[in-house]
């Protein structure tokens, strides 16, 4: 699925949501990072689109997603930290770019 973003994008995993707002940093999005030639130190404070592609309620492709960045607690180590607008699906937003 071709999606247009306004930052590098890395994968989420939604079910992977630590608190409000705030989501583990699961293999994918290592990987992603790792591909981008960073690790989460390195990545910290810097703006990505996270993305989740799966099937959306009416069985069409879709996809989850957020701007944010990747943040750091000593009580959750290294996680994505998702905007005020929190996670929003694709087909939800008008012009389809993120």
């Amino acid at each position: 699925m071709q999606i247009k973003t306004a930052h590098p994008r890395l994968y989420f995993d939604d079910n992977s949501q630590l608190a409000e707002r705030s989501f583990s940093l699961v293999q994918g999005t290592l990987d992603d990072l790792r591909a981008l030639g960073k690790t989460p130190e390195s990545a910290l404070g810097s703006r990505f689109t996270f993305v989740q592609e799966e099937l959306g309620p009416s069985g069409q492709r879709d996809a989850l997603l957020f701007n944010g960045t990747i943040a750091h607690s000593s009580a959750l180590g290294y996680f994505a930290l998702a905007d005020a607008g929190g996670v929003h699906r694709l087909s939800e937003i008008p012009s389809h770019e993120a």
